[in-house]
């Protein structure tokens, strides 16, 4: 081997290396990743579920009201869940503490509506005595017996917003009335996410944990209220009792209102702990009842742990999508979504695994990981890495000493490329414009028009851009270079296309010119800027 191709060797060797390696880059830097954190919490939420107790009160004229939301968790696909007693309370038809907790909560509750009422007659804000005075005429209108309480109602909620009427099954009063406060509740419902539920015992300071609720003070508007939090600490006690001598776990995990009744979770995904409450007068001190304590009303209810079909199915979607397998995360999301429609994590990573489906063949490594899979094309790439690296240290190892000849071997020249010689000019590709989606879920996102155009649609085997809806046709609307131009072609959609507002008529096909926007759909339509350049 000559010198020059000895170079050119370890150049290609090191060239193809250095390609590898950007195309890998270049592929995750585009990707939607999920950690092994996220796709752990991701897996544990739609089994924690949000529980709404309320009931009416009435005295007289006035009406109002009162509610109270708590955090459960599914341990049974059936329906059987578990939460605290001081959350279910309200509802608990059986128990005369439960009557007292409501007659307590309709004090404030009605006095607010006599307050207002009061207030818009005088036409001025109300001094502090009055406001007193209006609370005791409450308090001493129940104490007569002249307040009507209604029928309370339990109502647990799924993340994707699927809801049940509860029934109490076990109960155990809050800790601060003596009780281990853990009830367990039954709704109507099959298939159901669930969790799964551990082994207290096991527990020691220092543990992880991971707590999933529904804190009230986080529901900063109507959508984000079913959107579960999630937080994270260590155990910091384990023999820790409260002043009724009920055992309780320590961490400094925070809990808020709300999040009673939510689980703890160990580091293996398990239930080690239900949150129960905070200390005020201290920040860092929240306690969990132990599971241990919950499993006595699990067994008391008749109900045992058990897992269901659901579960596997989200963990094998989520396990795709993590090994960023794209099209059979697609498939597998599809699945979950057909047992619990709706569920918006569900939903979300569809599309960005149709995005990605999408954009596979347009890079080979992104091709190869969706067919493979991330280990297996981890192993296959690690192969690649050890085969280039052998070759370039092959390729730049010094010979063995050889005889000298005894002429110099002559170089051919003829092989070296002249530096003042002109170079193959690469031809340009043409470009056709972009798109740019201005609303929705793909907001945000750009992309290049080639000469064959881009179809967009719901179908992500044929199109492009796709938009997961139900108002979208399979493949509604083409966007292709013609002799005049870039044009919009409606593919006889069942909502139609609009161009430039949804008020003009639905469209064939009509030639775009630079910032026109394309309305796909007219009831809350995926808006589309096309930019020539």
């Amino acid at each position: 081997m000559n010198i020059l191709s000895l170079k050119r060797s370890g150049i290609l060797a090191r060239g193809a290396w250095l390609a590898l390696f950007a195309s890998i880059a270049s592929c995750f830097a585009s990707t939607p990743l999920l950690s092994p954190e996220a796709k752990k919490d991701l897996d544990l939420q739609p089994g924690v579920v949000l529980i709404v107790v309320s009931f009416e009160a009435t005295l007289g004229q006035f009406s109002c009201q009162a509610a109270a939301s708590g955090s459960g968790f599914l341990y049974r696909p059936d329906g059987y869940l578990v939460t605290n007693g001081h959350v279910a309370q309200w509802a608990n038809k059986k128990d005369g503490s439960a009557a007292s907790a409501r007659m307590k909560k309709a004090i404030p509750c009605l006095a607010n509506e006599v307050l207002k009422s009061a207030q818009a007659k005088a036409g001025r804000q109300l001094t502090e005595e009055e406001n007193n005075g209006i609370l005791a005429q409450v308090a001493q209108a129940i104490r007569e017996g002249r307040v009507r309480i209604g029928e309370p109602s339990l109502v647990v909620i799924l993340d994707n917003g699927d809801h049940f009427q509860g029934e109490i099954k076990a109960y155990s009063d809050p800790i601060n009335e003596g009780g281990k406060d853990i009830a367990i509740i039954k709704v109507d419902g099959k298939n159901l996410p669930t969790v799964a539920l551990g082994n207290s015992d096991g527990v020691n300071v220092g543990d992880p944990i991971t707590v999933i609720g529904y804190p009230g003070r986080a529901n900063t508007s109507e959508n984000s209220l079913l959107v579960p939090t999630v937080t994270n600490g260590r155990i910091s006690a384990v023999n820790k009792q409260d002043y009724k001598g009920t055992p309780v776990l320590q961490s400094e995990a925070v809990i808020n209102h709300g999040n009673s009744g939510g689980p703890a979770f160990d580091a293996e995904g398990r239930v080690v702990g239900v949150a129960t409450y905070t200390a005020e007068e201290a920040s860092g001190l929240n306690f969990f009842v132990p599971v241990d304590t919950a499993l006595e009303f699990v067994r008391q209810a008749g109900a045992p742990p058990e897992r269901g079909p659901f579960d596997q199915a989200w963990h094998d979607a989520l396990e795709a999508y993590a090994d960023q397998h794209w099209s059979k995360a697609h498939d597998l999301m599809a699945s979950v979504l057909e047992m619990r429609p709706n569920l918006p994590d569900a939903k979300k990573l569809q599309m960005q695994a149709a995005q990605a489906a999408k954009d596979a063949p347009s890079n080979p490594v992104m091709a190869m990981i969706d067919k493979f899979g991330i280990p297996v094309f981890g192993a296959m790439a690690a192969g690649v890495v050890f085969l280039l690296g052998l070759l370039v240290f092959l390729a730049m190892r010094p010979k063995a000493a050889t005889p000298v000849p005894s002429a110099p071997v002559p170089i051919n020249f003829a092989t070296v490329p002249d530096p003042s010689s002109p170079r193959p000019v690469q031809p340009i590709r043409e470009s056709f414009g972009s798109l740019q989606i201005s609303n929705g879920p793909l907001a945000g996102n750009r992309f290049v028009i080639p000469k064959a155009g881009v179809m967009i649609g719901r179908d992500p085997s044929s199109c492009a851009v796709v938009l997961p809806s139900d108002a979208v046709s399979k493949q509604h609307v083409w966007v292709v270079p013609v002799d005049n131009g870039v044009a919009v072609i409606d593919r006889d959609s069942v909502n139609g296309t609009y161009v430039n507002s949804t008020d003009s008529p639905r469209i064939n096909k009509v030639v775009l010119k630079d910032g026109d926007r394309i309305f796909v759909g007219r009831k809350s339509p995926t808006e589309i800027m096309y930019f020539s350049a």
